[in-house]
């Protein structure tokens, strides 16, 4: 551990940073500090869902005829966070080299960055598409409000996506890592302790962000039962998700058995 941070540290210091300025910003900025993210969120699910988002100033980006906001608070900044520390600190340390570290800190950066805009744009989209099509179908639940709804499409959303995005950053750590010449043992021990924690990373980085962070700045002692409700909420999806992903991975394996 202390060789891997005397090689790696720099970066790791890099990306702590890098997400403990996003966390500042996040908490302090307003619409017009945040339209680097804000902005390009707006193209993307306007062009994705087909409406028609006008930035107002100090607002943020709204679609009247939806009656949906794109406010600060649904800029993403915190599931950009969050990508930032699965493709950086699960990863940079196998790089291999300095100069491959450095490489992979730009393209977590960058990653993150992108990654962010295209799960944001997706998430808005569901949220308008989804209480829309319950309107119209007189789909009602009584202990699913809107705001309910809301939550449990957003945490569905970048939850699977940090999911997809963690296995996506491994398979391609992989091929580089092959590439690099590591041996065919050495390979097979990482695979083998990502098939019995596969899920680990992502879990603690989403629910650590999501929720530890804001339980450390007192938001139980501030409102005990919505943090409870957005908690229970937020583990439940994160269960479900898990389960479902570990059954289909399970039925992939029985089926190439069978082959």
């Amino acid at each position: 551990m202390a060789v891997r941070f005397r090689k790696y540290g720099m970066f790791y210091m890099l990306g702590g940073f890098a997400a403990l300025w996003l966390k500042y910003r996040y908490s302090h900025a307003g619409s017009e500090e945040l339209l680097w993210l804000l902005a390009p969120v707006a193209w993307w699910a306007g062009s994705l869902g087909g409406f028609s988002f006008v930035h107002e100033q100090g607002v943020g980006y709204v679609e009247h005829a939806a009656r949906f906001i794109i406010a600060p608070s649904c800029s993403g900044v915190q599931f950009l966070i969050i990508a930032l520390a699965v493709f950086l600190f699960s990863f940079v340390h196998r790089a291999g080299t300095w100069k491959r570290g450095a490489v992979w800190t730009l393209f977590s950066l960058a990653g993150a960055y992108g990654y962010t805009i295209l799960v944001n744009g997706v998430r808005i989209v569901l949220a308008v598409w989804i209480p829309g099509a319950m309107r119209q179908k007189d789909i009602r639940l009584e202990w699913l409000t809107q705001e309910r709804l809301h939550t449990v499409i957003g945490v569905t959303v970048y939850f699977a996506a940090l999911l997809l995005l963690y296995r996506s950053a491994d398979m391609l750590m992989c091929r580089l890592e092959s590439r690099s010449g590591i041996s065919g043992q050495r390979a097979g021990e990482k695979s083998a302790v990502l098939g019995t924690g596969r899920y680990a990373v992502p879990i603690f980085w989403y629910l650590f962000i999501v929720l530890g962070v804001p339980f450390l700045n007192h938001a139980m002692d501030k409102d005990p039962a919505g943090y409870l409700e957005y908690a229970f909420l937020t583990g439940s999806v994160c269960l479900g998700i898990t389960v479902l992903a570990g059954l289909i991975r399970l039925f992939r394996s029985r089926i190439r058995e069978n082959r």
